[in-house]
């Protein structure tokens, strides 16, 4: 009778190895006929190999925990930032005190480039001070703001980055210089305005920061801007 080989799938003998991690340690003779690819300083053994992807993996794991660190430090320093901020705007009496320490506050704490301010009214427009750089107001029908649909739907903040579109409305004069973005809609039912941190760097904001905190911001600032405007407008 003649020889019968077996053909084995290259599946078949990466299922079996699995199966079997220390066939080699058992076979030694069998690393003898393997051909592995040549490294610069020569060929190289699989315990070697092993050790470099075992390593690969393992930096990178590490530098994934070291990014989850971060992202939790800036987190907390968020967090007492909005915090204090929050306590400071509710010891102010009215709009004038309100808002310029918010754009003061917002550049200081945040290490913002650039802020703005867009604020919503139905009926009657608000008595805003005089000399804040980039804050108006605008019916809550504009026209202009139908490019903020899905963040005002949504009532939440987004971190990271505007369309050209978004970055006009907010930062006619700057917008070319603007590249990361904070922004959070001002309360909700209904929303009274549109608040907006922005940088030049475009990292310093961005996905994975923590967004409960600027939420909790709009609300407060929501609640404020509507009782100093009903005290301006001897409600």
């Amino acid at each position: 009778m003649g020889d019968i080989k077996q053909q084995i799938g290259v599946e078949e003998v990466l299922a079996y190895l699995e199966a079997n991690p220390e066939f080699f340690l058992h076979h030694p003779d069998g690393l003898e006929h393997l051909i592995l690819s040549s490294a610069p300083a020569g060929t190289i053994s699989l315990s070697q190999r092993q050790t470099e992807r075992l390593q690969a993996r393992n930096n990178q794991l590490q530098e994934q925990l070291h990014s989850l660190i971060d992202t939790a430090r800036q987190n907390t320093k968020l967090e007492a930032r909005v915090h204090g901020l929050c306590l400071r705007l509710l010891d102010t009496n009215n709009l004038n005190s309100l808002l310029p320490l918010l754009m003061t506050e917002l550049k200081q704490e945040f290490n913002a480039d650039e802020i703005g301010l867009r604020l919503f009214y139905s009926e009657s427009k608000y008595v805003l001070p005089e000399g804040l750089e980039n804050i108006t107001q605008c019916h809550i029908d504009d026209e202009s703001l139908i490019i903020f649909d899905k963040v005002l739907e949504r009532g939440h903040p987004v971190c990271g980055r505007l369309s050209n579109a978004q970055k006009t409305v907010l930062f006619t004069e700057v917008k070319n210089k603007v590249a990361s973005i904070a922004c959070l809609p001002i309360g909700h039912d209904p929303c009274c305005g549109l608040l907006a941190i922005a940088s030049y760097d475009q990292d310093r904001f961005h996905s994975d920061m923590a967004t409960d905190y600027l939420a909790f911001l709009g609300e407060v600032l929501m609640r404020l801007i509507r009782m100093h405007n009903q005290v301006n407008n001897g409600e």
